[in-house]
């Protein structure tokens, strides 16, 4: 199964959502209370077979005379959902294009939609609605089970024991020898119990360290059913998963959580729709990457086999987890102030975005991004941008929500735009060596992405180097020499100016008496070397002239860098 269409209106912090996933793998970005966690619950909600409580905080504004309405389109249907003795009679069409229609044709795909509504009674109800059918169904928890929805939230342990309910019990069926035994367990405690011989529970606990471990859960020696007395009385909730004698449950918080995912979705035969919110919660980076891909490689292996594909709909604040999904699942969710109004927003400019996320993936969960040309600017920001906060009652531009990107060189006004039609306030800031085609500036323009650049062809070491005073030339040398050495800095200077390697190793105030250079073309056959050399061409040389950078604008130089870097310092706090 996969969600077509999901609409949501006056729940929680969304006052209306349309939103279309294209794909069966959709990472979900976005800002603090953008509302993707909302997004997944109101999915859970409708489709879940869970019975769910509401309460006025679940309404917007906690306005109960709003009605809470969800709607969910499903496709990829099961032929028990598509059949007349179930659900066939409200089948509606989906088409190629996107569009929803009661009377489905010939080339459309078969969805069901259901549709939750909660008014100020605070009872929900559960429909099947088509417009060509004068009456909705009410469906039960039993017919939402069909749609196969699994959610993993936050530290759920229900799942890993045999509760009423609970995957487990449903893998195993038939447990009324377990009932037997737990009568004689009740008497002889835990040791009598010899769980682990009633067939029915080992094989499901064998077959349940097998999911978990392909999902990248840690496996201490093998999983058992076990007794945990105390816990739900004498029932079989006191039947629980354990790993070697312990419970599962007292697993690390990754480990839980991968292990109950798997069983979950190891009890969906037929392509399961699967929400994980903050998938990296209690997992190291390598069980993230790895818990993605295994992920992904149940829909490439279903897709192989022509089987139904199912979906995955996850949430994530980590980089990692981001640059492994990959760009094309890529969706970024805003919430408008005041009207609560949420889009999903889907890139149209896969390449760029690739790029942003191999170079700065985290420069996605931030509020509105400052696109650098290369690692030089970016470098050169980040040194900066440390001197800042002095200036803004303490404040630094990350708690601005603002983020550093580099644009990869020639990418960035691509970055820029594509970022821009994502939603974020984006700007660019590139040097001037390489003027922009009139085109691209007018795509900028209209995208409300201001550039800054310096003017007058200047990159940024020249930039840097003409408005620098003699001692900061001399600090920008000192630090060049003691990254790159000594004899590699002045070897590639000192043929430039006409000057023995001895002179240029000396103070640079005494280069204009031994050179036929002037002071200018002193300062800009230095920036050429600079350049050329890639002296500051790493993000830590770059942050590491940042201060020398802070210091030539405190001498009151009103040299295009100086001017471009209040700019962007206004940017960055407006």
């Amino acid at each position: 199964m996969q969600i077509r269409q999901l609409k949501i209106q006056n729940f929680r912090g969304i006052a209306s959502l349309t939103w279309a996933p294209r794909d069966a793998f959709c990472c979900l970005i976005g800002a603090g209370d953008s509302g993707k966690s909302t997004i997944l619950d109101a999915a859970e909600a409708a489709l879940n077979s869970r019975w769910f409580s509401f309460s006025e905080s679940d309404f917007l504004a906690c306005d109960t005379s709003k009605t809470i309405e969800i709607e969910v389109t499903v496709g990829e249907l099961s032929r028990t959902l598509k059949s007349d003795e179930r659900f066939g009679l409200y089948i509606r069409g989906w088409t190629s294009g996107g569009e929803l229609r009661d009377e489905p044709e010939t080339d459309d795909e078969p969805v069901l939609t259901v549709r939750l509504t909660v008014d100020a009674t605070l009872e929900p109800v559960w429909e099947l609605v088509c417009d060509r059918v004068e009456t909705p169904r009410t469906i039960s928890n039993r017919d939402r089970a069909l749609f196969g929805l699994v959610r993993l939230a936050g530290d759920d342990a229900r799942h890993l024991a045999w509760g009423q309910g609970s995957v487990l019990s449903r893998l195993t069926g038939d447990n009324k020898e377990a009932a037997s035994r737990l009568a004689e367990a009740y008497r002889a405690a835990r040791d009598s119990a010899k769980l682990d011989e009633i067939e029915s529970l080992a094989t499901t606990a064998t077959a349940a360290e097998g999911f978990a471990k392909g999902l990248g859960a840690y496996v201490e020696g093998h999983y058992e059913p076990g007794l945990e007395l105390g816990r739900s009385g004498l029932s079989s909730g006191s039947i629980a998963l354990h790993d070697d004698g312990v419970p599962l449950r007292l697993a690390g918080l990754g480990t839980r959580r991968l292990a109950t995912l798997a069983i979950q979705k190891s009890a969906i035969s037929e392509g399961a729709i699967i929400l994980v919110d903050e998938i990296e919660h209690g997992l190291e980076p390598h069980r993230i990457i790895g818990a993605i891909s295994q992920l992904k490689a149940g829909q490439s292996s279903a897709a192989a086999a022509r089987a139904p594909v199912g979906q995955v709909l996850l949430t994530t604040h980590s980089d990692i987890a981001l640059a492994e999904c990959g760009a094309q699942s890529l969706h970024v969710i805003k919430t408008s102030r005041p009207d609560r109004v949420t889009t999903a927003i889907k890139t149209e400019a896969p390449v760029p975005i690739a790029a942003l996320m191999r170079f700065t993936p985290r420069a996605f969960f931030a509020k509105r991004i400052l696109v650098c040309e290369g690692m030089t600017e970016v470098g050169l920001l980040l040194g900066v941008r440390e001197q800042w906060p002095s200036r803004h009652q303490g404040r630094p531009i990350e708690q601005m929500g603002v983020a550093l990107a580099d644009g990869n060189g020639a990418q960035a006004p691509a970055m820029a735009l594509a970022l821009a039609a994502l939603g974020y306030p984006t700007a660019l800031f590139m040097d001037s060596d390489v003027p922009l085609p009139p085109p691209i500036i007018a795509s900028l323009a209209a995208a409300n992405v201001p550039i800054y650049e310096y003017g007058s062809m200047l990159n940024t070491e020249q930039a840097i180097f003409s408005a620098a005073s003699d001692q900061m030339v001399q600090n920008l040398l000192a630090v060049a020499r003691t990254n790159h050495g000594e004899e590699s800095v002045s070897g590639a200077i000192f043929p430039r100016m006409g000057m023995s390697l001895a002179t240029v190793r000396e103070d640079f105030q005494t280069w204009e008496l031994n050179s036929n250079l002037n002071a200018a073309q002193l300062r800009a056959a230095i920036a050429d070397v600079a350049k050329n050399k890639k002296w500051f061409k790493e993000l830590r040389y770059g942050r590491e002239i940042g201060q020398i950078v802070w210091g030539i604008m405190g001498e009151n130089n009103p040299a295009p860098l100086t001017q471009i870097l209040l700019r962007l310092e206004q940017w960055a706090y407006a």
